[in-house]
């Protein structure tokens, strides 16, 4: 894809150097209310598209425009312009999915965002499983929807942790609906993104190794008898059940069951083993579930839940392959799309930028695949 390059001028041009930019960006963002907003919106993908390194306001409106004004007026954008973020996000993935069939899978992944101090939205001291370590930072969460384009960023949360105070929700415009555990609102946003498309019965496909109380968060799916296939710890407790989950076995880890010697025996090489369990509940005592195994030389082992029972093993792995994905998706936003630059303190403003951020690399990712295969029909 050829990056938008143009000269410093003082007044935006509509020449973008980019075929197909601006009616994506009218696409997108011509729900947002105001002209000069939608004006906004559009320098602010392209800045993001063109813009090398750190992309903060400045360096973006340096990049696109020589006004001493410019640089305050995409800060106002996004941290203080009134426009729906979600109805933003509603019309991106319609444009990146057109029919109904084009989304095969929804993917949740984390997206840990280092901060300073104590007042951005939602900022806390959290583990990163990725660098090992505690972080001041973020914890964002992003459901993808997985095209013919790969996985692409449609939808985004921001955890808001219990011991945030009032005060605290107040200053940062938290919303008054964003609270409970983090399971309960990383459940809220894997609801949200089916709602905006008509496909059926996509899965959900996770690494749940970053979310405490898996179990509680895998319960209500079941419930809600959303198909899934997840990576989860092996220390997760599950029940050993037979073929058919009619009766339960002791509640166990994941690790016991597989050291089992039936299922230590059948695990020898590189290859992936599957077990009938259930999880622990009254609710989803009855539900069979199938757990997944895939066996190293080098003795690691990666496990798996699904619901997807009667699936053959062909067409699990591209679902069990999905958090990976998504997580090479999230270290591109971050490294090349802004996502960690975003220097404001609001909930409101920190939606506004992960939403701009996600159409520049929607916009990037697709344009990318019309040029080597043509554009779209």
């Amino acid at each position: 894809m050829a990056l938008l390059r143009e000269p410093k001028s003082g007044t935006f041009t509509e020449d973008l150097h980019a075929p197909g930019l601006l009616t994506f960006v009218e696409t997108v963002f011509g729900c947002l209310p105001r002209t000069d907003q939608r004006r906004w919106a559009k320098t602010y993908v392209k800045a993001l598209l063109q813009t090398p390194g750190k992309k903060t306001p400045r360096r973006l409106a340096e990049s696109v425009s020589d006004s001493p004004t410019a640089s305050q007026a995409l800060h106002q954008f996004v941290h203080a312009s009134p426009w729906d973020s979600l109805a933003a996000r509603q019309r991106l993935l319609r444009w990146a999915a057109r029919d109904d069939s084009a989304v095969t899978v929804w993917t949740l992944a984390p997206a840990f965002l280092p901060k300073r101090g104590d007042r951005s939205a939602g900022v806390h001291r959290r583990f990163d499983p990725l660098q090992g370590r505690l972080l001041n930072c973020q914890l964002g969460m992003v459901v993808l929807a997985t095209t013919e384009h790969g996985p692409l960023p449609v939808d985004w949360e921001l955890y808001i942790p219990r011991e945030w105070t009032r005060d605290r929700r107040t200053r940062a415009r938290v919303p008054e609906e964003i609270r409970g555990p983090l399971w309960s609102q990383a459940l809220r946003l894997v609801g949200r993104a089916p709602l905006w498309h008509s496909a059926r019965d996509v899965p959900v496909a996770a690494d749940l190794s970053w979310l405490p109380n898996q179990e509680a968060f895998l319960g209500h799916l079941i419930r809600n008898e959303q198909p899934f296939v997840v990576e989860v710890p092996d220390v997760m407790r599950v029940v050993g059940a037979t073929p058919l989950a009619t009766t339960g076995g002791p509640l166990l880890t994941i690790r016991q069951i597989l050291r089992a010697p039936a299922a230590a025996a059948a695990g020898e090489g590189d290859h992936i083993v599957s077990l009938p369990v259930i999880l622990p509940g009254r609710s989803t005592e009855r539900v069979p579930l199938r757990l997944l195994a895939r066996y190293r030389p080098n003795g690691s082992t990666r496990t798996w839940l699904t619901n997807l029972i009667d699936r053959q093993l062909p067409e699990m792995l591209p679902l069990m392959h999905q958090p990976r994905l998504a997580a090479g998706v999230v270290s591109t936003l971050s490294r090349e799309f802004g996502l960690q630059d975003f220097e404001g303190r609001s909930f409101t403003g920190w939606h506004h930028h992960t939403t701009l951020v996600s159409a520049a690399f929607t916009y990037s990712r697709v344009s990318e695949r019309a040029a080597k295969t043509g554009p779209r029909g």
